[in-house]
């Protein structure tokens, strides 16, 4: 079974989100479920794309089971990689 992982590839905009991520923190998601730990913000930014990486949406400007997806907050946003492996 192919798993989702998200990871924190970068934070921009001083000392980051009140969520306190640090670059390299990773999460798994496994028979959908969703991993705890990542704010409502970042959630609602990473959850449209994790459905198109999990059904092997075709992403023009990305690679293949992976993309770059930022989240919300305009102050201190975090960006996250979302990719599937087997």
């Amino acid at each position: 079974m192919e798993k989702i992982i998200i990871e924190v590839i970068a934070k921009n905009g001083g000392n980051g989100c009140e969520a306190n991520y640090k670059v390299g923190d990773t999460w798994e998601m496994e028979e959908g479920m969703l991993p705890g730990g990542i704010c409502v913000g970042a959630m609602s930014a990473l959850l449209p794309w994790i459905t198109c990486i999990k059904y092997n949406a075709n992403i023009p400007w990305s690679e293949p089971k992976k993309i770059t997806v930022c989240c919300t907050d305009p102050d201190h946003p975090v960006v996250f990689e979302i990719r599937r492996e087997e």
